[in-house]
């Protein structure tokens, strides 16, 4: 795994992937209720190539320099959260999506026993960058972290069995 450096250009472009990702999540399942397939299918696979590329780079973060990585668990709707905070940017994460290996050298606040009790409440619609998606990708990608390399597969199936492409045309 190459090491990444978390500067605040990385960090920003991370933030705005995981705002897209929380608003994708809310995307699929508005169109998931009022019965379109084919758009709950392409932003749920988009939402999940996000969510695993967050993961990817924090990861890369962690093994580059965990103490520059600050962590709290916290108990949200029941499930444990590691509450990671870089730079004064903070992103939720599930524990076991680093593995021990790497959760283990980041430093906490707390036990994973005993997690904060915290009103976790997502909201998309805060704002820190005005970046667009497409520039926190391309920064990404640029770095070694491509978006589309995380999409579980390049085509999701649509209404009528069509095949949608899924991946972002910026980083084909």
């Amino acid at each position: 795994m190459d090491p990444l450096e978390p500067t605040e250009d990385l960090l920003e472009s991370l933030y705005v992937v995981n705002k897209v990702a929380k608003r994708l999540a809310d995307e699929a399942t508005a169109a998931y209720d009022r019965g379109d397939v084919t758009e709950s299918n392409v932003q749920s696979a988009r939402k999940d190539a996000l969510y695993r590329t967050k993961t990817a780079v924090l990861s890369r973060i962690v093994a580059n320099d965990p103490t520059s990585v600050v962590g709290e668990y916290h108990s949200v709707h029941g499930d444990t959260w590691l509450l990671l905070t870089v730079n004064g940017w903070e992103f939720h994460q599930p524990p076991y999506a680093f593995g021990s290996e790497l959760t283990d050298r980041i430093e906490t606040a707390n036990d994973r026993e005993n997690p904060r009790d915290v009103p976790y409440v997502r909201d998309a619609a805060v704002e820190r960058s005005d970046r667009s998606l497409e520039e926190a990708l391309v920064d990404l990608a640029d770095r070694g972290v491509n978006a589309n390399d995380h999409l579980a597969r390049p085509t999701v199936s649509g209404a009528r069995d069509q095949l949608v492409d899924v991946r972002w045309s910026c980083l084909r």
